[in-house]
């Protein structure tokens, strides 16, 4: 029988200290990030000026961001902390055994008129994931947490972490809800077949920030995709495969070459090359929910 856990401390009691210290940090410096949204908001300029290595116009708020954690997450608690606004002359090394994969600010360019979100992978030096984080800004902060100990889902809420789930199965779906990233016409005949008999199943709901579309999905039930390679993987991408494995869902990345793996199938990350831009910031395509919506491709 699973164990239950009442509390985020009983949880995090379950994993090596070192993750779970990491983990606690980790949100600390996540309480921090509604500041930098109001402070964001309250600018006239929302572009810091600067060009990131996807050649991509870099917005103030995701580079505030990432320097809150470079700043504030303690050196020992990481190897490495790489995230989207990572270049080559802003890479840090720590004294820790983990490394830290993190889109900090997911949605940033849509914070005027809705919520945006965090998604945080983080790996041992094998390559191994150890742990998956995703947090929601809205009025106040939800956290989907995977390790090995299972799944949790917490909110911060008048000064503590307060568990709202400890366990989650999303398969099969029950009245689900579906999003779909890209332009429809440049769907192949497979995906478009697809999309149409998800929508005779399901309902709307896309709102262009991959954790909250997501969040929908864990809370629905459902299905997300992105065919064209839009996403990031290391970042993105193998954090929510992680978290599917989770809560009885299936997911998929798509290759530039279309080759679908799973994270079964998929190669490990190579440490070694997640200081070089191009393995770093690699895009692939996603699908991932429900399993029974999902085996519809």
């Amino acid at each position: 029988m699973k164990e239950k856990y009442s509390t985020l401390d009983e949880y995090l009691a379950k994993l090596d200290v070192s993750l779970s210290k990491l983990i606690k940090d980790i949100l600390e410096v996540t309480l921090e990030i509604p500041k930098q949204i109001l402070s964001f908001m309250k600018e006239e300029k929302d572009y810091a000026g600067t060009i990131n290595v996807s050649g991509d116009m870099q917005l103030s708020l995701d580079v505030a961001s990432h320097e809150l954690f470079l700043q504030k997450l303690p050196k020992e608690d990481y190897y490495l902390l790489l995230g989207e606004e990572t270049t080559p002359e802003n890479i840090v090394k720590g004294t820790g055994e983990f490394i830290i994969l993190g889109d900090f600010i997911d949605g940033s360019s849509i914070v005027r008129s809705r919520g945006p979100g965090g998604i945080i992978l983080i790996i041992d030096k094998q390559g191994n994931i150890k742990a998956a984080i995703t947090v929601s800004y809205t009025l106040f902060l939800r956290f989907d947490l995977a390790t090995e100990a299972g799944y949790l889902q917490f909110i911060r809420a008048e000064g503590e972490f307060i568990v709202l789930k400890d366990t989650l199965s999303i398969s099969p779906s029950s009245k689900p809800v579906y999003g779909f990233g890209g332009k429809e016409e440049e769907f192949s005949e497979k995906e478009k077949n697809f999309v149409n008999k998800i929508k005779k199943v399901g309902k709307l709901r896309y709102g262009g920030c991959l954790v909250q579309d997501m969040n929908n999905i864990l809370d629905k039930t459902g299905v997300f995709a992105y065919f064209s390679p839009k996403l990031r993987l290391c970042y993105e991408i193998l954090p929510y495969l992680y978290i599917l494995s989770k809560v009885n869902g299936k997911g998929y990345y798509i290759t530039k070459d279309k080759e679908i793996l799973s994270l079964e199938t998929a190669p490990p990350l190579e440490p070694d090359k997640l200081t070089e831009m191009d393995y770093l910031h690699q895009k692939v395509g996603f699908i991932g929910g429900s399993s029974d919506l999902v085996d519809l491709l």
